[in-house]
């Protein structure tokens, strides 16, 4: 019950911060890692459904889209009438499909970038410049059909979790960078004020003064994840939150960093 009190008090009632300027640093580091799990966790998820939904659209748009196809001895071999061409909706991409030989990579020269490929070897166009080649040559030893590919697509389903494990390791060096930062914005409304604080309990203070801004971020990212205007409100939130908790602090001296429990 102590997180979400502190939670509560963080975001509606601003006599508290004195009483966060004195918290231990292991209680505060504690309220961090908490916020980054409670609030962070919900974001992941979304992300990592999003993910599994968007790698199931792709095998299904693969088993129905793509020819069957066999490479063998270095050689692929490609079903349907050729060559099979798949552009990007806007035209300036492509991938072109001929194993019969009646076209070559030339074919890529109406598009800005691409990929050609024949019986022997895949063209990838990067851009009007530079062209690579890889030849199939250098996997001899390996035999592939459409069901492997499928397969192979299939296990990258998993990777959803590999989302929400890293992604909280990502949020937590985000939220103790942006802290740090805003910490020093903390010891300039400090200084405006004349509230003497230090850096120490100036950081303690941005933990607990984060929290809103943290909860609409994660909102945000959930609802409406495209919304370009989302860290700008986010720090402004920020900063008139910083505003009053450290004016909240001018009505009763702050322990010096020197008292604080360890």
């Amino acid at each position: 019950m102590g997180f979400f009190k502190d939670m509560s008090d963080s975001a509606i009632n601003f006599s508290q911060y004195r009483y966060f300027a004195n918290l231990p640093w292991k209680r505060v580091i504690t309220y961090l890692l908490l916020m980054v799990l409670v609030l962070g966790i919900p974001v992941l998820l979304s992300f990592a459904y999003d993910f599994q939904r968007d790698m199931t659209k792709r095998i299904e748009q693969f088993d129905r889209t793509a020819p069957d196809f066999v490479l063998m001895n270095g050689e692929l071999t490609v079903a349907g009438d050729m060559p099979l061409v798949y552009e990007s909706e806007n035209h300036d991409s492509a991938i072109i499909v001929d194993t019969s030989g009646k076209t070559d990579s030339s074919v890529l020269d109406e598009y800005e970038q691409g990929f050609f490929i024949e019986k022997t070897k895949l063209v990838y166009k990067q851009n009007s410049l530079e062209k690579q080649e890889y030849h199939f040559s250098a996997l001899k030893d390996l035999e592939l059909e459409k069901a492997d590919v499928a397969n192979m697509l299939s296990y990258l389903k998993p990777m959803s979790m590999m989302i929400i494990f890293w992604g909280l390791i990502y949020f937590i060096f985000a939220k103790i960078c942006t802290v740090s930062i805003l910490s020093l914005v903390t010891l300039l409304f400090s200084g405006i004020q004349n509230c003497g604080l230090k850096y120490g309990q100036s950081f303690k203070i941005t933990v607990y003064a984060i929290t809103i801004p943290t909860l609409f971020q994660s909102l945000q990212n959930i609802i409406a994840p495209g919304f370009v205007y989302g860290w700008s409100i986010y720090y402004s939130i920020a900063v008139i939150y910083l505003w009053f908790a450290v004016r909240s602090t001018k009505s009763k001296p702050v322990a010096s960093d020197e008292d604080l429990l360890v």
